[in-house]
């Protein structure tokens, strides 16, 4: 059996660490195989995470996600010890065989990286919409996209890699999705391929309030036009070029006809809501599989305030745009949310 370790990095995070590093042991993974580090932390995340037993690396102030894990690997000397490494957030909870999936995945020599599916950890009525959103996508996206080889996004939470892939990565902070950023650098790089596997599940803590979801959104939307133009993504001609102007011209098609409802509400009140009675069907339609597939009825107990998220999602989304790629404007920082 290959060697495999995990490399989890860690701010602030002494409510979940815990939780994350148990359920990791509990995978079947020595403690000796588990590497944290310590971004600035000044809730004694590293000293819980000392007490596991575990490898603990300090950063004295924050240096951000993507370096904090360079250093980790770096120090650690991890491109040169193991043969995969798997990527972990510290609210992160993987099922019993996890490991064993990943390692399956990487049987097959030309994977470069394999991209696990999360699921929501509930709380309340955002973490029932963030729950259908992740259903949605791997049901729907990620399955279509690991077949056409091109996925756009390894999730932080669920990512492995091997070593030699990890080492040729470029783990710069002039994004702030380090996992879409290293996503897209397997792509233009022609490192491999990136494999989705449906039974390498994680559960993810989410945010539960209002503020903390859309500065979470915004974190997402942001990075993904910041890597757009990054990369050239909007003019390039590779496979993946191609899946990201289709993603991304969706996005911007949808968001401004949504957001376009309320003033054809007075302008043609049938046709508006014709048009919001058909979107709450196609989403009750997709919250009754998700709460079946997922055994989740808060999905459906929460139906009701989906439009109110899918008017925040949209204005966050055509906000990112304007911003990044409109005007120009950098956004840099970890962008942490709380926890609970």
């Amino acid at each position: 059996m290959k060697r495999l370790c995990v490399l989890i990095p860690a701010k602030d995070e002494r409510l979940g660490i815990s939780k994350t590093l148990k359920s990791i042991i509990h995978a079947g993974l020595d403690v000796n195989d588990i590497y944290v580090v310590d971004d600035g932390s000044s809730d004694g995340t590293g000293e819980i995470a000392r007490s596991f037993g575990v490898h603990v690396l300090r950063n004295q102030k924050n240096l951000s996600k993507a370096l904090a894990l360079s250093r980790g690997a770096q120090e650690f000397g991890l491109t040169t010890r193991y043969d995969y490494i798997s990527l972990m957030d510290a609210d992160t909870e993987v099922c019993k065989n996890y490991f064993d999936v990943v390692k399956r995945a990487f049987n097959n020599p030309r994977v470069a990286a394999v991209c696990g599916r999360a699921k929501s950890t509930p709380h309340n009525w955002l973490t029932a919409y963030r729950c259908l959103a992740y259903w949605i996508s791997h049901a729907i996206y990620k399955c279509g996209q690991s077949n056409m080889r091109v996925i756009t996004v390894t999730p932080g939470c669920a990512s492995s890699f091997r070593a030699d892939v990890f080492g040729k990565l470029d783990w710069n902070t002039d994004t702030i999705v380090e996992d879409m950023d290293c996503t897209i650098q397997i792509h233009r790089k022609k490192l491999g391929h990136i494999v989705y596997e449906r039974g390498a599940v994680v559960s993810t803590q989410d945010p539960r309030t209002i503020r903390d979801y859309i500065k979470q959104i915004y974190r997402w939307d942001t990075g993904t036009w910041q890597v757009g133009r990054k990369y050239a993504m909007t003019s390039g001609l590779a496979r993946i070029d191609w899946e990201f102007k289709l993603l991304a011209g969706e996005g911007l098609i949808f968001s401004a006809l949504y957001l376009f409802l309320p003033a054809l509400l007075l302008m043609h009140p049938q046709i508006a809501l014709c048009s919001l009675g058909m979107d709450f069907l196609v989403l009750v339609m997709l919250a009754c599989g998700c709460a079946l597939r997922e055994r989740r009825t808060d999905v459906l107990v929460a139906l009701p305030l989906y439009e109110l998220l899918r008017f925040i999602d949209c204005s966050v989304f055509l906000y990112s745009f304007w911003k990044t790629m409109v005007r120009g404007k950098q956004e840099k920082g970890w962008f942490g949310v709380k926890r609970y």
